[in-house]
């Protein structure tokens, strides 16, 4: 609600500026020309197209390194998933189950919380403390499954990691200082070519009429920028039901060979 307050702010601002740089505060020729033309309007302008361009690739970056951070948790899971399949079977449906639950419970809990711009949950701090108890429980032993459950205390430490790079992309948003500027810039350059129109032409008020429109789409871009599970670029949680999906395949896989005979 607030964004959009702004947002309507920031266009009122624009087009009452507009209209009264066409009634009343024309830029003449000679100032067109001279300080205004020269000096002010490009510095204006640089100052819009540096703050909206910064806004755009932060917002991007964010976007993908959430993804890469979503794709390393993914396949922690799964690796550690299917590490499990060598264990005794009392350890290995502890270590599922304890999984399937935090993955849900990030499905279910996580993300809206994380769209609402709250972080993460506690039930999925508190599931994933759970699966943590369950793999870091796992018996120590000498047969060949020793490596099974050194690979399944690995891939825990790097689900608990990527775990920790979702909260920070889960809070992190458009700096307000820069998204400030980007808006204040904005409203100047909406604004000048009204001031500085010659004639009354047709064509003359459609093309600044055209600057405005643009110029305010790239600021409603940045003010729903957002986070990369909330806004204009936002992640949904697809990936992590597809993992919850593979953990049958892999049951499916594991029982095959039994089931043919």
């Amino acid at each position: 609600m607030i964004t959009l307050l702004l947002v309507l702010a920031v266009l009122a601002t624009m087009v009452a500026g507009a209209v009264l740089a066409v009634g009343r505060f024309r830029v003449d020729d000679e100032d067109s020309g001279g300080a205004i033309g020269i000096v002010v309007a490009p510095c204006v302008l640089a100052l819009y197209l540096g703050s909206a361009a910064m806004g755009v690739v932060i917002g991007w970056e964010g976007f993908k390194g959430a993804e890469d951070g979503l794709m390393s948790e993914v396949g922690s899971a799964q690796s550690l998933y299917w590490s499990t399949v060598a264990l005794p079977e009392s350890e290995s449906e502890e270590v599922r189950d304890r999984l399937r639950d935090y993955m849900g419970s990030v499905v279910e809990d996580d993300w809206p919380a994380m769209v609402a711009g709250r972080g993460l949950s506690p039930e999925a701090d508190a599931a994933y403390a759970d699966l943590a108890a369950s793999v870091r429980s796992l018996s120590v032993s000498d047969t060949g499954d020793g490596l099974d459950r050194l690979t399944a205390r690995q891939e825990l430490n790097s689900l608990g990691e990527a775990r920790l790079e979702r909260a920070d992309a889960a809070t992190e948003v458009m700096p307000p200082l820069l998204t400030g500027i980007a808006a204040l810039s904005a409203t100047a350059v909406a604004i000048l070519p009204f001031a500085m129109l010659r004639n009354g032409s047709r064509i003359a008020y459609f093309w600044a009429a055209a600057n405005l429109v643009f110029v305010f789409a790239t600021v409603v871009l940045l003010f729903y920028m957002g986070h990369p599970f909330s806004g204009v670029l936002a992640h949904d949680s697809g990936g992590i039901e597809d993992a919850l999906a593979g953990f049958d395949d892999i049951d499916r896989a594991m029982t095959a060979p039994l089931s043919a005979y």
